[in-house]
């Protein structure tokens, strides 16, 4: 036995901890590790319990307002040109939700699941981004090869942009884990770390990076105002700004070429910040979502609206809606409407005030973690995938459980409040 669980919660344990990082590998083999373990919970608990946990938690005042966010979001199933593509994507989020419930409450259960957890997990990230560093840049053959797609020495391009979008995740749970266990696994902990950056920059991944200056603020302020103190304040402020401004010089150096191609017009921000092609779909989704304000055109199908495959403007055959908007806050108003949006964006404030108010109670870097895997996910999301991608919701609720689950202190004092 690993840290003297049986079997089955063992098995659960180590397929958690595999399964974020099991992303480099395909996003279907993501799938298929986390429903391997959602399985094995049913075998090792039985259904009513795991009932029992969801009402549990659909009681409390965030599980009632994820509640309501899936009522603001059923209108727009009824008003879609596609009701069953719709419905997939609203109800598949909400029993995303379900699942990162059920495993929290599991995992939260006993620490040494948590541990194991980590374990596998900080052990799995450091085969996956060594895996996804190598192929990209030495050893493209063993991409193809696991692919099924022969022994070819063909460049991988950027196919691994999308776990890279994953390090704001990773590196919150690689220095938690490597705080929380502590030892060997602290030097794991800084490979995860440096080899998630490096995967980054070697992806270009400016939509992370926007994720990490999200999460450098988010930890700053939660850190400020769990510790408070006026020097705190200062030097809060002080390393923020600086962060920003390295951020925004570095981009306005290495993009200002950008703005000679794109057309002369009053863009919402500067060309080297944001793209004028990104910037033309977010106008095009909005004004699309402004055809049905209140409840939207349909969840997950903006791409399908008449004039979404018109090319944009200086481009060969990118389309103003090429897949979806690339920013959560405009897909979820043009899809959902001002209620869905409305909906969500109070749910996210809750979750963040509860985060910020229980961090400064207990002091937990579990809490911490989870602070700046909110604002990475919320804060890359503006620019990257789409947010009905299931693989991106489910890494994220899965991380979120990882962190919370962590800290015993947390949790004993919610079960005897209740």
């Amino acid at each position: 036995m690993i840290n003297g669980l049986s079997a089955t919660p063992r098995i659960i344990a180590i397929l958690l901890g595999i399964a974020i990082p099991s992303v480099v590998f395909g996003r279907a083999v993501f799938a298929v590790i986390v429903g391997l373990a959602l399985i094995a919970l049913f075998f090792c608990k039985p259904w009513r319990q795991i009932a029992g946990d969801l009402w549990e938690q659909c009681q409390r005042p965030l599980g009632i307002l994820i509640l309501l966010t899936f009522v603001a979001w059923l209108p727009n199933v009824g008003i879609s040109n596609y009701p069953l593509r719709s419905f997939e994507a609203v109800f598949r989020t909400l029993a995303f939700v379900g699942i990162a419930a059920v495993f929290f409450a599991y995992m939260s259960s006993d620490q040494r699941l948590t541990t194991t957890c980590f374990q596998v997990f900080m052990a799995s990230a450091v085969v996956g981004t060594g895996f996804a560093f190598i192929t990209m840049t030495v050893l493209p053959e063993l991409f193809w090869f696991l692919r099924l797609k022969g022994w070819q020495s063909t460049s991988i391009g950027f196919s691994h942009k999308g776990f890279s979008a994953l390090a704001v995740m990773i590196i919150p749970l690689a220095v938690l884990g490597a705080y929380r266990i502590g030892g060997v696994w602290k030097v794991l902990g800084a490979v995860i770390c440096i080899g998630m950056l490096a995967l980054v920059w070697e992806n270009y991944n400016r939509s992370t990076i926007a994720g990490f200056l999200a999460m450098a603020i988010s930890v700053a302020v939660a850190w400020t105002i769990g510790r408070g103190g006026k020097r705190q304040v200062l030097i809060t402020i002080g390393s923020v700004g600086a962060l920003s401004a390295v951020v925004f010089t570095w981009l306005k150096i290495t993009r200002q070429q950008y703005e000679a191609f794109a057309p002369n017009t009053d863009w919402l921000v500067p060309v080297w910040l944001v793209d004028y092609e990104r910037q033309t779909i977010w106008m095009a989704a909005w004004e699309f979502g402004s055809e049905s304000p209140w409840f939207g055109i349909g969840a997950n199908a903006i791409n399908f609206v008449p004039g979404a495959d018109a090319i944009i403007q200086g481009t060969r055959d990118l389309h103003i809606i090429p897949a979806h908007p690339h920013n959560w806050i405009v897909e979820i108003y043009a899809e959902t409407g001002w209620v869905g949006l409305t909906a969500l964006l109070l749910t996210v404030s809750v979750m963040s005030f509860q985060l910020i108010k229980n961090y400064r109670q207990f002091n937990s870097p579990g809490i911490l973690a989870a602070i700046a895997i909110m604002a990475g996910y919320w804060g890359s999301g503006l620019f990257n995938f789409s947010y009905w991608s299931a693989w991106w919701q489910l890494s994220f609720g899965l991380s979120v459980v990882l962190c919370l689950a962590s800290d015993g202190r947390v949790q004993s004092d919610r079960a005897g409040r209740h």
